[in-house]
């Protein structure tokens, strides 16, 4: 009986200290993304096959275990297995790899010398998503003799599109990364941008923040306007449905934050 017992506390422990260490996985990346846009205004994300290949590997326990821990909804059928299995996967290996760049960028900001600069501006473009919309702005430096492609916040675009020369403070990242710590431009230029993008963003994506209101007004209203007759019995919930209910309110929350997360990312500078 002790040794069942023992046994049953050793997995809740197990599964506890997994749940603990993708939320600290989840939490790292998105503070390494909002740190990276809030010390760094310009860099480069150039491709690397040696960190694709430590990110395929440390992707694949937290995928594993995400997967196990949600094979009840998740694995219904064989297709959905694939495809989740698919998704998931590709979600941890993505944030992965794009957390170890952006790790050495920070790295390399705080432990490396940067030149103080004025390099010729080439382009300022906004890029955008086929159904994402405007994800981040790309800026074109002269920079050694050659035309580099950085990337800078939504709110870079507003702020760098009049100018044609930039005085900058530019670096190189271990992994050969570039990247520009300070843009010398003034205080006010820099919120002008921000109120900019401000508007910019809630002309797009009003209608989500409306939807997602609506949709929270509603579920608080519901049972005070409409009640269940109390004469009828009360029909049981099937677990099946119980477990999408839970689900479609996790994946509201998320995209919720994950929105909010945006808007702030995009304001820094």
């Amino acid at each position: 009986m002790a040794k069942k017992q023992h046994r049953k506390t050793g997995k809740k422990l197990s599964i506890s200290f997994w749940g603990y260490y993708l939320l600290a996985y989840w939490s790292l990346c998105t503070v390494i993304y909002l740190v990276t846009d809030l010390f760094l205004d310009l860099y480069t994300t150039h491709e690397f096959l040696s960190v694709l290949w430590f990110a395929a590997i440390l992707a694949l326990p937290l995928a594993a275990y995400t997967l196990y821990a949600g094979r009840e909804t998740l694995f219904i059928t064989w297709y959905g297995a694939v495809f989740f299995s698919l998704i998931v996967y590709g979600l941890y290996l993505g944030s992965a790899y794009f957390t170890v760049l952006k790790l050495d960028l920070l790295l390399s900001a705080a432990l490396k010398s940067t030149q103080n600069l004025e390099l010729p501006v080439q382009q300022v473009n906004r890029v955008m998503a086929r159904k994402g919309g405007f994800i981040y702005t790309d800026v074109g430096l002269s920079y050694q003799g050659k035309t580099i492609g950085f990337e800078g916040t939504r709110t870079s675009y507003f702020l760098l599109k009049p100018y044609h020369k930039l005085q900058v403070n530019i670096g190189q990242s271990y992994l050969g990364n570039d990247y520009v710590t300070h843009i010398e431009l003034p205080a006010h230029e820099r919120w002008a941008a921000r109120l900019a993008y401000l508007k910019d963003w809630f002309s797009r994506y009003w209608w989500l923040y409306a939807a997602f209101a609506l949709w929270v007004l509603f579920s608080i209203l519901k049972d005070r306007f409409f009640p269940a007759h109390p004469a009828q019995p009360k029909p049981k919930n099937h677990p099946y449905k119980k477990k999408l209910r839970i689900v479609a309110v996790v994946l509201v929350g998320f995209f919720g934050l994950i929105m909010l997360i945006l808007l702030l990312a995009g304001l820094l500078l």
